[in-house]
């Protein structure tokens, strides 16, 4: 049956699924602790299978299929791909899709799938309950080749409905005949995950677009949130995504609460997980340092304090100075490093003139050590200097 709401047509099975199961799962809780039921097995159960389908969103769908931040051995994608299914958030072929759009044309209502300028229901759920245009079978999206290429990812596409059914359903119900608990299990760790799993990271296309704190940049509406970061173990923190996609890391910080971060990085010292793609600190550095001079200028355009054109203006604005001549001489010596380190790669390349290629190299290592000291050190500097003038107008 067709119906439209203004110029979209109803996914059936999407609106059916999302609209009926938390009303499904919330009876089947009370039945599940009314009945006596209630099990710890069960609840641990549950976790883990939460766990398990959120971590191969996050480090599967999002950031190795969507965003190739690195890559991984075909064990760990088929996990990826088994329990990204049971997640019942789609294919991990349609999610990448979708989400390379959203980055692509963030905010813009036409383009964008779930754009947060269309509203919060629609960011979170509501572009769901539509079919979209299949970005699948696009000519374009074709002729891009890195997710058609793997084997494992079409499979999937042609098999994740049933993949999910007996993952989600299936499964916990055998599991929980081991303690006597299998409709109980059916309930708590299949549905009721489902739809956890479902809001969970909806919240970053909703939440995270609208409350939070915008780090690295305000040219978009993705913020960082440590709420939505927690329940999707490391996605909270959007803004930082949003300005440096190509990252394995959400959470930069060591102290960041990123378990996907630390998944991708335990498997790589074992070898599952390679080509771990980060952003210089520099780069991050001078991000989250133009975002505070931009909250600066703010709070003091609205205080009594006479900042704006005095000697304290100027000394910040030297310091400014001081430190963006020292970024660029870092990123000069930077490229000059991976120029090098690419010729002293070369099979080609003689061996003599490796030898000398390998003495440019080291102090060419030991500039660009210098340079990082020295651009940290200014930051500091003008850092130091922002938060005196902020004492100033304070007092």
């Amino acid at each position: 049956m067709k119906l439209k709401i203004g110029n979209r047509e109803i996914n059936w099975p999407n609106a059916l699924y999302l609209v009926l199961t938390p009303f499904a799962a919330v009876i089947g809780m009370i039945w599940w602790i009314k009945s006596g039921s209630f099990n710890w097995n069960t609840v641990i159960l549950a976790c883990l299978l939460y766990l398990f389908c959120q971590i191969s969103i996050t480090a599967g769908y999002h950031r190795l299929f969507s965003h190739r931040s690195y890559n991984a051995v075909w064990p760990v994608r088929l996990f990826f791909l088994i329990f990204g299914a049971a997640a019942f958030e789609g294919s991990a072929m349609h999610w990448s899709l979708d989400h390379r759009n959203h980055h692509n044309y963030v905010d813009q209502n036409e383009r964008d799938p779930y754009s947060i300028n269309k509203g919060f229901f629609w960011a979170h759920m509501g572009w769901l309950l539509f079919k979209q245009n299949d970005q699948v079978y696009s000519e374009e999206n074709t002729k891009s080749g890195d997710l058609y290429s793997d084997k494992l990812v079409v499979w999937q596409l042609h098999n994740w409905v049933w993949v999910g059914v007996v993952v989600t359903f299936v499964v916990p119900t055998i599991i929980g005949l081991a303690w006597g608990d299998a409709l109980g299990a059916m309930v708590v760790a299949g549905l009721v995950r489902s739809v956890l799993n479902h809001h969970a990271t909806f919240l970053i296309n909703s939440l995270s677009h609208c409350v939070g704190k915008q780090t690295y940049s305000d040219k978009h509406t993705a913020r960082d949130n440590l709420f939505t970061a927690f329940l999707t173990c490391g996605e909270g923190y959007h803004n930082y995504h949003h300005e440096f996609p190509s990252d394995y890391r959400n959470g930069v910080r060591a102290w960041d609460w990123d378990p996907t971060k630390w998944v991708i990085k335990g498997l790589s010292l074992v070898k599952m997980t390679t080509d771990l793609k980060t952003i210089h600190e520099e780069i991050i550095l001078r991000k989250r340092t133009h975002m505070r001079e931009k909250r600066l200028h703010k709070k003091l355009a609205g205080s009594s304090f006479k900042f704006f054109g005095s000697t304290q203006a100027q000394i910040l604005e030297s310091l400014k100075m001081k430190y963006e001549k020292s970024y660029q001489q870092l990123a000069e010596l930077r490229m000059k490093l991976q120029t090098l380190s690419t010729k002293y790669q070369n099979k080609k390349q003689a061996q003599e003139n490796k030898s000398f290629v390998k003495l440019e190299l080291d102090v060419l290592k030991e500039q660009v050590a210098q340079a990082k000291y020295d651009f940290q050190k200014s930051v500091k500097d003008w850092n130091i200097m922002r938060k005196r003038i902020l004492a100033y107008a304070k007092s």
